[in-house]
């Protein structure tokens, strides 16, 4: 358990060093589009979209958050979808220490189409002890990415 602790310190301690590095902190209110291929159970389903990045100081801490749309289409059916999502951290720089990752998504059929739902959230709390607590609610994603791509 110990191990574990180590481990979630350092990614947390990895993850807040890229999230307020000068380029994350940029990227506030800054509108990307992004294009993804997701390998569904029934087809693969190709998504296109924008997603919007914004950030916060909220005094001994921040906010960063990313919200996704997008319209897609299976590749054997022709079926089409609508992707929402979101996903936000939010840490807390002051003993008790908090990190918490939350991820919403959803990828809406039209028609008779299936829906697929994601929700996942990790909170990480070092006390001033350095004693590490980990929360975990998830639920199985099951179209993951296949491909990817983002620009502005």
């Amino acid at each position: 358990m110990q191990e574990l602790n180590r481990i979630v310190v350092k990614i947390m301690l990895v993850l807040a060093a890229i999230l307020v590095s000068p380029v994350a902190l940029a990227m506030e209110k800054d509108i990307f589009n992004w294009w993804e291929i997701a390998a569904c159970p029934e087809e693969n389903i190709e998504v296109e979209g924008t997603v919007r990045f914004q950030s916060q100081d909220i005094g001994g801490g921040w906010v960063f958050q990313a919200f996704w749309s997008g319209q897609g289409w299976g590749h054997t059916s022709g079926t089409q979808y609508n992707l929402q999502g979101k996903w936000m951290e939010v840490a807390k720089e002051t003993p008790p220490f908090i990190f918490i990752w939350n991820d919403h998504f959803q990828l809406i059929g039209k028609g008779n189409a299936p829906n697929y739902r994601l929700a996942n959230k990790v909170k990480i709390i070092v006390d001033a002890n350095g004693e590490v607590r980990v929360e975990f609610e998830e639920s199985p994603w099951p179209c993951p990415a296949i491909d990817f791509d983002m620009w502005q």
